[in-house]
């Protein structure tokens, strides 16, 4: 099978038709960018080979583009040598037609002799399944093996069985396989085992009526409870309504009540005795605190007496030290005064000295700069120059042109008119010359051109009129007059006379343009601080430079001026060394003077430190003072305020009457106490009595719950009693023993079934390991091109389990490169076998072996170009420039103004 066409139209985002062009036998590819479309060409082909036109699933309705349409698609192959042909379009005015050599097909029809072609049946909402699934590679798919499903393991087996000897009987055990699944899939689930159908029903119901007669029986048991608890309500009721127990109840509670009564006006009366020996105590201590403190107070008075003569003692030693430490610091101080001054005077000589170094520096920089300045200037005059040479030169460029192109257009003119005119040759004999004459004049020997006519005469023989026979003689004369008048207004026009001499000043010209460059490179290269090359600057940087240079003379002339203050030229004027000199003595002596000056601070310092120190100590024993004579003060106030308040002896005296007043309150307190010891506490009786009244109360309500309990009890005991519930519960038991019969049925026929099902897989498989050979032996060389040395291991799914090399390895176990060219492989595989059974068969893979690296990529291609020489191979990838090494037809995805119908 070969495509060798296939158009698109309204499929996502092919909204316009397009048309993959260059399809052929063996190997197409089509590389082009992401999002170009090749993932959607490769869905158009699997929804037109698998999906039938009918169909309205979702997966159909998304691939209409944006803004709506009907998906369109148009393949065209070869099968058997014969031109076919199929179109379909879904959704709106959905179509299929299929072409096969000289039979057509429409509709249904089409799609079944389609399905028939590619082996393929009906899976679910109009989409066919079958190995063809594994061919059509889609983007990510390459990186696992191929899913085959029922169909696709029957397709292969089928081809593998037309190879293995002695295997009749396979197919017939294949169909009997799939009645039995058929009917064990009408009683439990394919994949999940699960009960489906009649058996989940039946499960259903069964299940249905156990929760039935669980509800009844539930029904029941509450029944059974509410008769119970009616019973022990109704004794609970004539418990809590008994006038006997109820007046007991009331009775002890008042007396409890009085009992707390008394209890109360006990408690008052210990209460009041407590407070009374609370406040003598308190008064007691109040004037116990009161003479302490004023013992301490005269205590603290006579110590700070004391101390107060001791610090006056101590602070005039120190007054005596801080005036000593005083008139040494002022003495330093003086000292230090006189060295700084020595220190500024040294000072002043050097910056004079250096003063004078620095103006000799900026004498010699200003000479310099003069130089570099005069330099500047010359390269000005050069320049000017060079331009005024250079302006007096007229021909330039453009005139050099004018007269090249009049030269030019002269020369055309003249060869013009020579190539129409007539030409003589004459060769004489010596003694013939002066003989033979031209026009009147002695007839020149060799080649001449005749524009116009000429009379050649011969003495003694005749004379000769040669008429040129010159076409258009005229014109060609008069362009050649133009011409030459052309070429003399240009020449006149540059003041020169020939062509000669307008190169000559042209030459001249260029040579004075080549020295203004020169002159001007010069000019820049002398003005380093222009802003740029342009003429306004460099002339504005010389005259800045000028003025620069005035005024830095200028300054030198001043700052000379004030080093030479009293005129002397010999200052001026002095040597460089002498400078030098004079400045390392200056430099030594001001070093000299800042040492003292800095001993003379230190020394300074150190007074300083000392006066501060003692005038510190003075100012804190001075402060110290002061606060002790404050302190004696303040307590010798508080004395005398308190001592007017209340005497020392008035004060003894209230202590010796709080002292009997807080014993004959301990006495009345201790008395109140015994009396009460064999009292119960006030807390007990008033808990005693909460209790009662919230068991009487608790008793009401209970009254009131138990009458509504039994009256809602007795209401559904009536209420049960009239619906018959033993009857309902007998015939709910039968019913659903009836259904667990029903599910035992089916159970056990599913078990059968599944047992059937059993051994007659573990028989297909032992025959498909048999016939496992051919398909492990038809993919072999590609697995060995591209895994040299290695085996395959195939399970009875048709599936790759494992690679051999040195050793076993499981498929899971293998990097994602390895695992993608594997499954790559493997679909190569299936589509050998199909090619081999002259069955249907080509291979799309789409952006696979993206994980290869170049060697591993080298040996799939050669794979792949072996491949394309049995069946059709099309590769859509967007890595152009690996794939570039492929090979194979390049495809192309180009617009069409519509698909082409073929009735």
């Amino acid at each position: 099978m070969i495509l060798t066409d296939i158009q698109i139209e309204g499929f996502r985002r092919f909204a316009s038709p397009v048309r993959l062009d260059g399809l052929g036998p063996g190997l197409n590819v089509l590389a082009a960018p992401n999002e170009a479309g090749k993932s959607t060409l490769l869905t158009a082909l699997k929804v037109v080979l698998m999906v039938r036109s009918s169909s309205k699933a979702k997966p159909v309705k998304d691939l209409q583009p944006y803004g709506g349409g009907a998906p369109h698609v148009a393949l065209s192959f070869t099968w058997k040598g014969m031109e076919c042909h199929l179109e379909k379009q879904f959704l709106s005015k959905a179509f299929t037609r299929l072409i096969l050599g000289p039979e057509r097909f429409e509709g249904d029809q089409a799609e079944e002799a389609l399905r028939n072609l590619l082996g393929l049946e009906e899976a679910s909402k109009g989409e066919a399944a079958g190995l063809w699934s594994a061919l059509l590679v889609g983007q990510g798919e390459s990186f696992v093996q191929p899913d085959l499903n029922q169909t696709g393991q029957d397709s292969l087996r089928g081809c593998l069985e037309q190879g293995v000897e002695q295997a009749t009987g396979g197919a017939a055990a294949s169909a009997v396989l799939s009645q039995v699944r058929e009917r064990l899939y009408l009683l439990q689930t394919a994949k999940s085992a699960q009960p489906t159908g009649k058996y989940k029903h039946a499960l259903e119901q069964e299940a249905q009526a156990q929760v039935s007669l669980r509800e009844l029986e539930n029904r029941r048991a509450a029944l059974e409870e509410d008769l119970v608890a009616l019973d022990q309500a109704r004794r609970a009721l004539r418990e809590q309504e008994d006038p006997d127990r109820k007046a007991q109840d009331e009775a002890e509670l008042l007396a409890l009540r009085q009992q707390r009564d008394t209890l109360r006006i006990a408690d008052a009366e210990e209460q009041a005795a407590r407070a009374a020996l609370a406040t003598a105590t308190q008064t007691l201590n109040s004037i116990r605190d009161e003479q302490e403190r004023r013992r301490e107070r005269q205590a603290a008075h006579r110590r700070l007496e004391r101390e107060s003569a001791e610090m006056q003692h101590d602070l005039q030693a120190l007054t005596q030290r801080t005036a000593q430490a005083r008139q040494r610091y002022e003495a330093s101080r003086a000292r230090r005064e006189q060295a700084e001054q020595q220190q500024q005077a040294a000072r002043q000589v050097l910056l004079t000295v250096s003063r004078r170094a620095a103006v000799l520096q900026q004498r010699g920089a200003l000479e310099r700069e003069k130089q570099i300045l005069a330099r500047a200037e010359a390269a000005c005059t050069r320049l000017e120059q060079a331009r005024a040479a250079l302006a007096a030169l007229r021909v330039d460029e453009a005139v050099i042109r004018r007269v090249r192109k009049a030269v030019r257009e002269m020369d055309a003119a003249q060869a013009a008119l020579n190539a129409r005119a007539t030409r003589l040759t004459v060769t004489l004999l010596p003694e013939a010359s002066g003989r033979v004459l031209l026009d009147g004049a002695a007839c020149p020997q060799g080649d001449m051109v005749l524009t116009q006519a000429a009379e050649l005469r011969i003495e003694g023989i005749g004379q000769v009129r040669i008429t040129p026979a010159v076409k258009d003689q005229e014109e060609a004369q008069a362009a050649a007059d133009v011409t030459r008048h052309q070429l003399q207004s240009v020449m006149q026009a540059a003041g020169c006379q020939t062509v000669e001499e307008a190169e000559r000043l042209f030459e001249e010209r260029r040579q004075a343009e080549t020295r203004v460059a020169e002159a001007r490179a010069a000019f820049v290269a002398s003005l380093p601080a222009a802003r740029d090359d342009r003429d306004a600057a460099l002339f504005e940087a010389l005259a800045a430079m000028r003025q620069d240079m005035q005024d830095r003379a200028a300054s030198l002339a001043r700052e000379l001026e004030a080093c030479t203050p009293d005129g002397r030229p010999e200052q001026a004027d002095q040597t460089e060394a002498a400078l030098q000199q004079m400045q390392t003595t200056a430099r030594q002596e001001e070093d000299s003077a800042a040492r003292a000056a800095d001993e003379a601070r230190q020394a300074e310092r150190a007074e300083h430190v000392s006066l501060s120190a003692t005038q510190g100590l003075q100012d804190k024993a001075e402060a110290a003072l002061r606060q002790k004579q404050a302190e004696r003060e303040q307590i010798g106030r508080e004395l005398a305020v308190r001592a007017a308040q209340e005497s020392d002896d008035a004060l003894a005296e209230r202590a010796a009457g709080a002292v009997q007043a807080q014993a004959q309150a301990e006495a009345h307190s201790q008395t109140l106490r015994a009396g009460r010891e064999a009292e119960q506490p006030l807390s007990v009786v008033e808990a005693r009595i909460a209790r009662r009244e919230q068991a009487l109360d608790n008793g009401r309500a209970s009254v009131v719950r138990l009458r509504e309990e039994i009256r809602e009890r007795e209401t559904r005991v009536r209420v049960a009693e009239g619906d018959g519930l033993d009857e309902k519960i007998a015939e709910a038991g039968r019913a659903a023993a009836r259904l667990r019969l029903e599910c035992e049925g089916y159970e056990r026929e599913r078990a059968a079934l599944a047992l059937l099902d059993q051994t007659l897989s573990d028989a297909e498989k032992t025959q498909t390991e048999r016939y496992l050979a051919p398909l492990v032996r038809t993919m072999q060389p590609a697995f060995s091109a591209v895994f040299p040395g290695a085996s395959l291991e195939m399970d009875t799914g048709f599936a790759l389990s494992g690679l051999t090399r040195r050793t076993a390895e499981e498929f899971g176990r293998l990097s994602d490169g390895t695992r993608e060219q594997i499954a790559v492989l493997v679909r190569l595989g299936f589509a050998e076998l199909l090619h081999a059974r002259q069955s249907p068969a080509i291979l799309v893979l789409d952006d696979a072996l993206s994980f290869s690296d170049s060697q591993r990529l080298e040996s799939m291609f050669d794979v792949l170009a072996d491949a394309a020489t049995r069946f059709q191979i099309l590769v859509l990838t967007c890595h152009a420039e690996a794939f570039a090494r492929l090979g194979g037809r390049a495809l192309a995805l180009r617009p069409i103004p519509q698909i082409t119908e073929r009735r």
